[in-house]
């Protein structure tokens, strides 16, 4: 089925140009043709490149993750707290249920979906209140497929449906595909040589009105 999207703009925090492979949070409108209460908003990582791997969500005892809204979210009676928790053939088959509130990296369903939470404690969310936690994540391995980016650099995150404003604030955990090395001299002595970096993005902020 075609889901026909909407961009929306989003303000989002400034990203130094020593962590550019992420640039910015994307929230895309999902046609939720007045089914379920609310809208349906998907949240994306754009990065720089395809095959650059966002492989955790996060919060922790320095900078907490946290997403609100001033109506509940929409948690459908069949639904779970991450994607991978619905079944691929319900989701196409149960009223409402492709417009539950859940979590994510890359994935939209179970099929082929190794999402792990940990210590996430989704109680209150999955009441139609907020996400949040101080030492908690949800994550995949890094060599997982859908941990990487797509030829459009999106990678999905977490889909919101409610009939309020959205503000939260997310952490990201990663790595670049392999580039050339930074140092001038390894670079000359190893002009071939390619290499992963770090991507540790804090305190992006998210805002969807």
């Amino acid at each position: 089925m075609m889901v026909r999207l909407s961009l929306l703009v989003l303000i989002v925090a400034s990203v130094s140009s020593a962590q550019a492979q992420f640039k910015s949070l994307i929230v895309e409108e999902v046609d939720n043709k007045g089914s379920v209460p609310g809208r349906t908003y998907r949240v994306y990582a754009q990065m720089e490149a395809q095959g650059d791997v966002i492989d955790a969500v996060f919060g922790d005892g320095q900078d907490y993750l946290e997403i609100t809204s001033t109506a509940p979210f929409y948690q459908h009676e069949m639904g779970g707290n991450s994607a991978n928790e619905l079944q691929r053939a319900d989701v196409f088959t149960i009223d409402g249920l492709k417009y539950d509130s859940w979590v994510t990296i890359g994935y939209e369903d179970n099929y082929m979906n190794a999402l792990t939470a940990f210590l996430m404690d989704f109680t209150e969310f999955e009441q139609g209140g907020k996400l949040y936690t101080n030492n908690g994540a949800w994550f995949v391995t890094p060599d997982m497929r859908q941990a990487a980016a797509g030829p459009d650099g999106k990678l999905l995150l977490m889909q919101l449906t409610t009939e309020g404003e959205v503000r939260g604030v997310i952490n990201l955990h990663g790595r670049t595909r392999p580039l050339p090395l930074r140092d001038d001299a390894q670079r000359a002595m190893y002009p071939d040589s390619l290499v992963p970096r770090l991507i540790d993005q804090r305190n992006i902020e998210l805002s969807i009105r």
